[in-house]
């Protein structure tokens, strides 16, 4: 039976997407099969990894129907577009046997969780098994994390994730005023990602990390390990 791994934050312009696509094209390199889907219509994760959804059937009709409407995007790595982020109350529980019949299919379901609220998300929030929260290390997120924790998705949240980072005076104090928050909780509180001129190049390109020689990626590369050693061990 396979997991549904969450990246999720209301807040816009953390790399959510980047994060989504990154991580699940790295479970698919060890040979898990995995499964990318978005709440959001825009399809931005597939974008980012060089696909484009022209319209047509995507995820609703897969819940309605059934549909056959995945896109192979990588080796062991199959992308679910979703064609439209409006889903009516009447279809909570197909949506559960929809995520249901993909947790037979594959090892891990990545949901990269567009910041609106809409059915869609409900039922996700719902039945997801782990959050992974990407955050920008100030004010606001570091307030949203907190609100957040005290929520009751706060129990499923198993890593924070610095993202976009970059080695300030306010940005290493806003680090450690949450390692003490989350110390003792269970929560890891990952090594901050920095923000990456070759991140932003590969992206361009329509490629994740995973598909560089470049010496300057390795940094990137082993902190995304680290993500996924705590998704494949937690």
């Amino acid at each position: 039976m396979g997991k549904i791994i969450t990246i999720k934050n209301n807040k816009g312009g953390v790399g959510k997407s980047t994060l989504s696509k990154n991580i699940a094209h790295g479970l698919a390199m060890l040979d898990y099969k995995t499964a990318l889907i978005t709440s959001d219509a825009q399809n931005d994760s597939l974008i980012l990894l060089g696909g484009w959804f022209e319209g047509g059937k995507g995820f609703k009709s897969f819940v309605q129907n059934g549909e056959d409407i995945k896109i192979k995007i990588r080796e062991n790595l199959d992308y679910f577009p979703v064609e439209t982020d409006i889903f009516g109350i009447n279809l909570k529980n197909k949506i559960k046997k929809a995520f249901e019949s993909l947790k037979n299919d594959y090892d891990f379901i990545i949901v990269d969780c567009a910041p609106v609220f809409n059915v869609l998300n409900d039922v996700i929030l719902d039945i997801t098994d782990e959050i992974i929260i990407p955050i920008k290390l100030d004010k606001l997120s570091t307030a949203g994390i907190t609100r957040l924790i005290e929520k009751a998705e706060g129990k499923k949240i198993t890593q924070i994730v610095p993202n976009l980072y970059r080695n300030t005076k306010i940005s290493r104090e806003y680090f450690n005023s949450l390692s003490n928050f989350f110390s003792n909780t269970g929560v890891i509180l990952t090594t901050p990602i920095p923000e990456s001129v070759i991140e932003e190049q590969l992206s361009e390109k329509g490629k994740t990390i995973w598909e560089t020689q470049a010496k300057k990626a390795e940094e990137l590369q082993n902190l995304y390990g680290e993500i996924i050693g705590g998704i494949i061990n937690g």
